[in-house]
């Protein structure tokens, strides 16, 4: 695989790198030409890589690719102490200012709930990408690990503890994840989490579930629960539906994106919000990505969607973190910009 990437990245040629949550080999799409395919529909297999707000998805074709499978073999050692490196004053104080305008609004009834974010530059290494993407996979075993490149697109690189959704032809299994404190190492089931957390992750779920019921002929879900994802914890209610028509899964998967967990509810005003104020384009930060009916480097009636968090893009000696948290009225601006330091932990500590 090392060949491939350094062939791809020497000729400019597009690739995908992924490892699923709790496996042990990941997979490599290799197209060996430099076209873009861009769609609004998913009608065939393929590898997907969605933007946060618009309908035009990067799709990689597995007739269009060598597709590679390998065993994940570590040879990188780095440090396991949380990186404090602090974004500038500047920063804070915008982000402060954009969480503060976020819960006027919803005091004046705009919508219930935004998910506001903020971007980071740091200063990188360009010749230790591979570094980075094998610190990834060692020290997030639990989460979807991605490297993707295309040269009229950019790279980006991520480990996402969010599942959008899979797809075993008219079965989905789908997570509302939300809510979000430092890991302090007690025991998962004596952690509490307060009526802020409480009640952004219930938006999340309700939202889910109405937006399924339209698709689906039975839905189950489970209470919420504690979940761990790298240093930080998260509040998670696993959910399960039936598709009436298993044809419309690309539908249904519309409908869904973005969730509040990524936007806001409701959906259409919390997005205008967003793309109005943040000050920056999400690009595909927010969107999602992975396989699209094909399983294990073959055609399949299985999809495996995850949401696209804890993410970078690079550029040159430049990356650009993605950070964000969700505000609902009893939120605190101070206590949210530090929400989005502890989150850039997961992918400063790679680097």
């Amino acid at each position: 695989m090392n060949d491939l990437i350094k062939k791809a990245l020497s000729e400019q040629l597009p690739f995908i790198l992924y490892r699923k949550p709790n496996e042990e080999s990941y997979y490599g799409w290799f197209q060996q030409t430099i076209i873009l395919n861009k769609v609004a529909e998913l009608t065939k297999s393929c590898f997907v890589f969605a933007p946060f707000s618009s309908d035009e998805k990067i799709v990689f074709y597995p007739e269009d690719c060598q597709l590679i499978k390998e065993k994940i073999h570590f040879s990188v050692g780095f440090s396991e102490e949380e990186s404090s490196l602090e974004p500038s004053n500047k920063d804070k104080s915008f982000h402060v200012q954009l969480v503060s305008k976020g819960i006027e609004a919803i005091k004046s009834n705009h919508f219930e709930k935004v998910v506001l974010s903020r971007r980071e530059e740091i200063s990188i290494h360009s010749d230790k990408y591979e570094v980075y993407f094998q610190r990834f996979l060692k020290k997030y075993p639990t989460a979807f690990v991605y490297w993707f490149y295309h040269p009229e697109v950019g790279m980006w690189m991520g480990a996402t503890p969010e599942q959008l959704l899979k797809i075993n032809y008219d079965t989905v299994e789908t997570v509302a994840l939300a809510g979000t404190m430092i890991d302090s190492g007690i025991d998962m089931k004596d952690v509490v989490w307060g009526e802020k957390e409480q009640q952004e992750q219930q938006i999340v779920t309700d939202f889910i579930i109405d937006h399924l019921k339209s698709f689906s002929k039975k839905i189950d879900q489970t209470k919420p629960y504690t979940h761990r994802a790298g240093s930080l914890l998260h509040l998670k209610t696993d959910i399960k539906a039936e598709l009436i028509h298993p044809e419309n899964a690309c539908q249904m998967v519309e409908s869904l994106h973005p969730t509040p967990a990524l936007c806001g509810f409701p959906k259409d005003a919390a997005r205008d919000f967003i793309i109005n104020n943040e000050g920056y384009n999400r690009e595909y930060y927010g969107g999602y990505l992975g396989e699209w009916k094909f399983n294990n480097l073959d055609y399949s009636n299985k999809s495996d969607l995850f949401v696209n968090l804890r993410c970078m893009k690079i550029i040159n000696d430049k990356a650009y973190l993605f950070l964000g948290g969700g505000i609902n009225k009893d939120s605190n601006p101070e206590s949210e910009y530090f929400e989005t330091v502890n989150k850039s932990k997961t992918v400063k500590s790679i680097l």
